[in-house]
């Protein structure tokens, strides 16, 4: 989860979040041990075509958080699934059984804290035997909702937001985890398409409308009857969009920030 290893130009994905803003969040999520935030917060990564990057980035959250404090049967368990997934990366079931499950087991930040922030916790912890607890295997259905919504009447795209950002981004956690400091605001209602673009499910919607040439951060239309088509079909229209939407795409700038004291006040005796 450390900064260098991760991509830090602005991507925004399906749903038009902040490709960092999510994979942050997604940790946050498993912290509060909220499984179904978690898992809206994997698949928005993964349905928007960063299935190799997401499945890496939570198989490393296992190994920093997670490996060191669960029984050897978990972590077994994990791997294996994992294992399952390099070989059939079609099934896109595989990311939900490993997000769930380690949403509901133990972990323990030390490790984590020790090479991000280089601070040295003195934690007592309690040698508890390490129980067994239940494993979900996740079916097709279990899946559905987190599945990408397309519009279903042309010119209506505008609809899609309200409908489909269920959760807000964690902007709270922004100057801690050194996310991109940019106008947010700025660059989602005015080059949204621009930075949609470098996802993968953006760049396929486009090509499949006939291509745009992108120059500075603009949308040159290459063909008027395809660009109409795509824009009813995919312009999601976000500065048209109310406040409270915008927000949990981009989050609040003015939201009070957390400090290293405060997550680890939190977080660390919390487990």
């Amino acid at each position: 989860m450390s900064q260098s290893e991760e991509d830090t130009e602005l991507i925004f994905t399906r749903y038009l979040y902040s490709k960092e803003d999510v994979i942050r969040s997604l940790f946050i999520a498993l912290l509060n041990k909220e499984t179904d935030e978690a898992l809206f917060w994997a698949y928005e990564i993964y349905y928007s075509g960063f299935q190799e990057e997401i499945m890496e980035i939570v198989i490393r959250i296992f190994h920093e958080i997670y490996e060191k404090c669960n029984s050897s049967q978990f972590c077994e368990f994990v791997l294996n699934q994992y294992s399952k997934w390099l070989e059939n990366q079609g099934d896109d079931t595989i990311l939900g059984t490993i997000v769930w499950n380690l949403s509901k087991n133990t972990y323990d930040l030390t490790r984590f804290i020790e090479n991000y922030f280089t601070i040295t916790l003195n934690v007592i912890r309690k040698n508890e035997p390490k129980k067994r607890k239940l494993r979900l295997i996740f079916k097709e259905t279990d899946i559905e909702k987190y599945k990408t919504i397309d519009v279903s009447e042309p010119s209506k795209a505008w609809r899609i937001l309200p409908k489909v950002c269920k959760y807000g981004i964690h902007s709270e956690i922004r100057s801690l985890f050194q996310i991109t400091n940019i106008d947010f605001h700025k660059e989602y209602c005015e080059n949204w398409l621009f930075y949609a673009a470098r996802s993968p499910i953006w760049c396929h919607r486009i090509m499949s409308c006939g291509g745009f040439v992108m120059d500075n951060e603009t949308v040159n239309v290459v063909d008027e009857d395809k660009a109409e088509e795509f824009y009813q079909l995919y312009n999601y229209e976000p500065d048209e969009q109310p406040r409270e939407i915008q927000e949990k795409s981009i989050g609040n700038c003015d939201i009070a920030q957390m400090s290293i004291e405060d997550f680890i006040k939190k977080y660390v005796n919390h487990a």
